[in-house]
């Protein structure tokens, strides 16, 4: 018996402790379970409904058992400053629409949980083009469409945006002047008209847009013209632009009768207007199945990602319960509780008026007209607030939720993201997005070259910027050219001695050069010695150790032994330099000097006594060298036993001074080097405009010239740099982020220049190699390599003459 005692008590201590433990774990639970909502909420307007929201929550609190929320409103500029809030989690919740559903998912990481369901239990609206009647008889077709005035409800809006204008590259004959700028292609169709958003920074992303989408809008110019707060912005606004200004509107299928039922714009009626369909024809209002443009998603209610599943329930149920309580629709819908007001405290926002009167009230709105303010003062003790109604706030509509709502469907878990809630919808706002041009392939020469380009490539699709680029490692520059010009590769980037070879027995052309800190497409070439080093001139460098960026570059080879072997300094074997070099230095460091793709003659082992690469990279003209490029130049000065390096003027500044992590310049400072002058004499570092062996061009981009140009494509690789540098120009990067002119230690100038500012459109007269480099530098090319010379120029002017011819065929096809 006492050991049955025993047991029971056991068991009934071990069911307590269990008991204590789930309890615990369901208190904690729910204490880490969110009770607070910050709404954001994009206009005054939907502040003030917000506001009431509140003040009906907080009268009925009692109405929602345990899934009440406290709910607070954050008044954002616009639906991108608030998905940014939302991403930030400084705010919880907000509707967007089907188009900024795309934005929110793939830029802020914001998931739909809810989405708005209408009359007859859909999930998803009409997009239809609205006229008035008998206007535009010259319109029967879509074509005809072109430089008429057209309202948009937002640039980025699904309804009002992406489905006109997808179906207008279709139907329409809207060409794709610019792969990565839909404003653009829309403004070359359209004359002029009134598209909201059309110029902000995530349209117009380099700040070229024409205002021509703006010149329609009313709002004023200083901060009101062509944002969110012009009278024309929504739906609403479009549908009033028609009105008042434009030939069509791209409207939902509801907001003609939702306007002119409002009243908002006096003397209208649904009879005046009808829809312009597809094929050209016209029908009325009501019969927008027969002739919609597209079918939209919902609207959706979005929050972070990072928001817990503990709070997606929460927020399902509590919302559910607002729709059940809050809206007179849906109670219509349902048919489950009669029409009518219920008793209780007045719930309207009124900021100039004590929360707590009780007396027989009026309602209040800023915005509201002298004739509604006179209905408003019709004697009624209170009034409910309503989730999908927003006539009262002023002179807009469909605030917080639709108007058009009646109740909200929960999304299911598996399609809570961007990409399975908008279905076929995001094929059509990816396809507004495409290029005549499919792809760039970018030719690198090095593992780290390739591992940055495939970083790059990820970086641009990030930003949907076309045409899509691919990534493709050669085994020399020599060898990009070949591809290129073969059309395996499209195209890479040259050091300015390159480009004068790739032009000259490849056909290939710069389009895009490289901007240092002169502004200007150029650089001055300089060597420069240790400061502890007095016996080193550049008139006298017999039997000294020389440092150069590669062989055949221009500042490590081309201007350094043209300036020795026409001064007379160095005996030049004809045109020889290779051999001139190895017979009056002693040892070098020249990656390039024995590989036969760049000397076709004798290898002479002691122009790279000085490398320092390992196994198959010793001596590499790629970043597999440690010594090769500028940077690498003037390491091997630093630490390789080098006394002069000929480098770009910007090379000592780059790597002293704390610019660079690596051990070898961690102590290097500007002023223990000095710029060896022409004269014999020296100077500081800064002051190679007086002390240089010359100025070149800088490095630039390349593509196929000749024979094998293609107007088309190389506009599409313009416009990929273009945005790409805007994008990811910055100078510095870090794990979370990319930069285009940043090269991870140890490597140094990967695929482009880390002293790049930006890059440049090479004039269209300037893309032939020798128009490009200049005279000066086609003189000391030919000084140094015996295959330059007058046969380069004959084929030079050949391949300028045929350029010429070229480029005016492309211009007349395409204009």
């Amino acid at each position: 018996m006492f050991k049955a005692d025993r047991w029971l008590c056991l068991c009934a201590t071990a069911l307590f402790l269990a008991s204590l433990v789930a309890g615990q774990y369901y208190v904690e639970e729910e204490k880490e379970a969110k009770s607070n909502i910050v709404w954001c909420a994009t206009s005054l307007e939907e502040t003030y409904k917000c506001r009431n929201f509140t003040k009906a929550l907080e009268r009925d609190v009692a109405l929602f058992n345990d899934f009440f929320m406290n709910v607070t409103c954050h008044h954002g500029f616009d639906h991108d400053e608030c998905m940014a809030l939302i991403n930030e989690r400084k705010a919880d919740v907000m509707t967007l629409d089907a188009g900024e559903v795309f934005s929110g998912g793939r830029f802020h990481s914001l998931i739909p949980l809810m989405q708005e369901g209408y009359e007859g239990g859909f999930t998803q609206y009409h997009a239809v083009a609205v006229v008035k009647k008998g206007s535009l008889p010259d319109v029967t077709n879509l074509r005809h469409l072109r430089g008429k005035k057209a309202c948009f409800a937002w640039v980025g809006s699904h309804a009002g945006w992406t489905v006109p204008i997808y179906t207008l590259q279709r139907e329409g004959g809207m060409v794709i002047t610019d792969c990565n700028n839909i404003v653009k292609i829309a403004t070359d169709f359209f004359g002029p008209s009134c598209a909201v958003n059309a110029l902000i920074d995530k349209y117009n992303p380099i700040g070229d847009n024409s205002n021509k989408l703006c010149s329609l809008c009313t709002g004023p110019v200083s901060g009101g013209k062509c944002t969110p707060a012009d009278p024309y912005a929504g739906f609403e606004g479009a549908f009033r632009c028609l009105v008042e200004a434009g030939d069509v509107a791209f409207l939902k299928h509801t907001t003609v009768e939702e306007m002119v039922e409002s009243g908002i714009i006096p003397g209208v009626s649904v009879d005046q207007f009808e829809l312009l369909c597809r094929d050209g024809t016209r029908q009325p209002i009501s019969q927008y199945r027969q002739c919609e443009w597209g079918n939209v998603p919902s609207h959706a209610l979005v929050v972070s990602s990072a928001t817990t599943k503990t709070d997606h329930r929460r927020f399902k149920k509590f919302f559910t319960k607002a729709v059940n309580l809050y809206s007179s629709k849906q109670r219509r819908y349902n048919s489950t509780l009669p029409l009518g007001r219920n008793d209780g405290q007045d719930d309207r926002y009124r900021p100039y008026q004590s929360p707590y009167t009780t007396s027989s009230t009026t309602t209040y709105s800023p915005f509201t007209s002298p004739d509604r303010a006179a209905y408003g003062n019709e004697s009624q003790p209170y009034e409910t607030f309503d989730l999908f109604e927003s006539r009262r706030y002023g002179r807009r509509l469909n605030l917080m939720f639709q108007d058009a709502a009646r109740h909200l469907a929960p999304i299911d878990e598996d399609k809570q993201n961007y990409q399975r809630y908008l279905g076929k919808a995001l094929d059509e706002i990816y396809d507004t997005r495409s290029c005549p041009v499919g792809r760039m392939m970018l030719c690198v020469t090095s593992d780290a070259e390739y591992e940055k380009c495939i970083k790059m490539r990820t970086a641009l699709k990030a930003q949907l910027i076309k045409p899509d680029m691919l990534c493709m490692k050669a085994h020399s520059h020599i060898t990009c050219m070949q591809h290129i010009q073969s059309g395996t590769a499209d195209v890479t980037v040259l050091d300015a001695s390159d480009v004068y070879t790739a032009g000259l027995h490849y056909d290939l052309m710069p389009f895009m050069s490289e901007v240092y800190d002169l502004g200007l497409p150029e650089y001055y070439v300089v060597a420069v010695a240790k400061e502890e080093d007095p016996d080193t001139e550049l008139t006298y460098l017999r039997g000294k150790n020389t440092c150069h960026s590669g062989i055949n570059t221009a500042a490590g080879w081309v201007y350094p032994m043209a300036y020795l072997i026409s001064n007379g300094w160095i005996r030049p074997y004809g045109c020889d330099s290779i051999r001139a070099a190895a017979e009056y230095f002693t040892k070098s460091c020249i990656p390039g000097a024995i590989s036969k793709e760049y000397n076709t003659g004798i290898p002479y082992d002691n122009m790279c006594d000085l490398c320092h690469g390992s196994s198959f990279r010793y001596c590499r003209r790629d970043a597999s060298e440690d010594y090769y490029g500028n940077s690498g130049a003037f390491r091997c000065l630093v630490e390789g036993g080098g006394h002069v390096a000929f480098v770009r003027h910007t090379t000592v500044i780059e790597n002293t001074g704390g610019k660079k992590r690596e051990w070898w310049a961690r102590d290097a400072l500007p002023d223990d080097f000095e710029l060896l002058c022409p004269d014999g004499t020296r100077a500081e570092v800064n002051e190679f405009k007086k002390c240089n062996l010359g100025k070149v061009k800088a490095n630039a981009i390349v593509a196929r010239g000749g024979r094998g140009y293609n107007g088309t494509e190389l506009n599409a690789y313009i416009n990929l740099f273009t945005y790409a540098q805007q994008f990811y120009g910055r100078k510095f990067s870090d794990d979370f982020s990319f930069s285009m002119f940043f090269s991870i230690p140890p490597y140094h100038d990967l695929i482009f220049s880390d002293a790049t500012r930006g890059l440049r459109v090479v004039d269209s007269d300037k893309r032939w190699f020798d128009a490009y480099l200049g005279p000066n530098f086609m003189r000391a090319r030919r000084i140094t390599d015996c295959h330059a010379g007058a046969n380069s120029l004959s084929i030079s002017a050949f391949g300028s003459l045929l350029f010429g011819v070229v480029t005016l065929f492309w211009s007349r096809c395409m204009f």
